[in-house]
């Protein structure tokens, strides 16, 4: 029997994010179940399926329905039994707290402000599918933003003004963002990865809906703009895009698993006690089909 029978659904929220429920990750979808999961997937942007005991292994295996899977470019970060694992975690592979200052907890700490997987990359991540192994009771929540609607929701000259824009995203910008991080002589190893630029507003290749293409801790400047001029618009952006409407928080319980489109969300995680409190998440990203498609 097809597993679409046992497949129940609830909204999270009017703009984004919906509750799976009545499949087990574990075991491949057959292909009535899988096309319902990605229509699921493409309505919602967010999907959170509750209560799902799988390995790391089993996790890869479900993502790679959905397609080839990124490395990420935080050597610190990766997974030494398998690198499509990017752990996004305070505690390291041997059970330890990441010490205060210590350069990979400040990087992991950077994830608190909002961003877009892999923006820095040519072509970024189509999605991304995070595992909460050991979740925290205060802080540590996940905010989703719906960058349809914010598109949606901006005035017509707004619109008119950033159709057409470029911004340029670098890795190096993430560092940036850090004053002690970016002060340090080590800052981390990671693949070398040099600028690329981005359309600020993208047509989604599936849905074919336009969306705000943003992800503040990566974007430089907007091409053909003075500096404070950029900055100031990306700011107002970003201020409009993270408005309650638009956002859904998701409180974590351990083995949920949460999957978002990249292609038309912002995340951010919300600030806990990282030095004492343990969280373990472990994250795979989905490759992207096409760089962004400029409306």
């Amino acid at each position: 029997m097809s597993l679409l029978n046992s497949i129940k659904v609830s909204k999270r929220h009017p703009f984004i994010g919906a509750e799976v429920t009545g499949v087990d990750l574990r075991t491949p979808l057959d292909e009535d179940a899988f096309d319902k999961i990605h229509s699921l997937w493409m309505e919602n942007l967010v999907l959170i399926f509750p209560n799902q005991l799988v390995s790391d292994e089993q996790h890869i295996k479900f993502a790679n329905q959905f397609g080839n899977l990124e490395v990420h470019p935080s050597l610190a970060h990766r997974s030494t039994r398998n690198k499509e694992i990017y752990r996004v975690s305070n505690v390291d592979e041997s059970g330890n707290i990441i010490r205060a200052h210590d350069t990979a907890w400040q990087y992991i700490n950077l994830s608190w402000l909002w961003h877009t997987d892999s923006s820095f990359r040519s072509v970024p991540s189509k999605g991304s599918i995070l595992h909460g192994i050991e979740t925290t009771r205060e802080g540590g929540n996940t905010l989703f933003a719906n960058m349809y609607q914010a598109y949606s929701h901006l005035d017509a000259d707004t619109k008119r003004r950033v159709d057409g824009l470029y911004v340029v995203h670098d890795h190096d910008f993430i560092i940036k963002q850090s004053q002690e991080l970016s002060k340090k002589s080590d800052k981390g190893s990671y693949d070398k990865l040099p600028p690329v630029r981005h359309p600020l507003v993208q047509i989604h290749p599936v849905t074919g809906r336009r969306s705000l293409f943003l992800s503040p801790h990566t974007m430089d400047y907007i091409e053909g703009m003075e500096r404070l001029e950029s900055r100031k618009l990306l700011d107002e952006l970003i201020h409009h895009a993270t408005a309650e409407k638009f956002v859904y928080r998701h409180n974590w319980t351990n083995h949920d698993i949460v999957m978002w489109d990249n292609r038309c969300t912002m995340h951010a995680v919300e600030p806990f006690d990282n030095t004492s409190v343990r969280r373990i998440m472990h994250r795979v990203t989905l490759v992207g089909d096409r760089p962004p498609m400029s409306a």
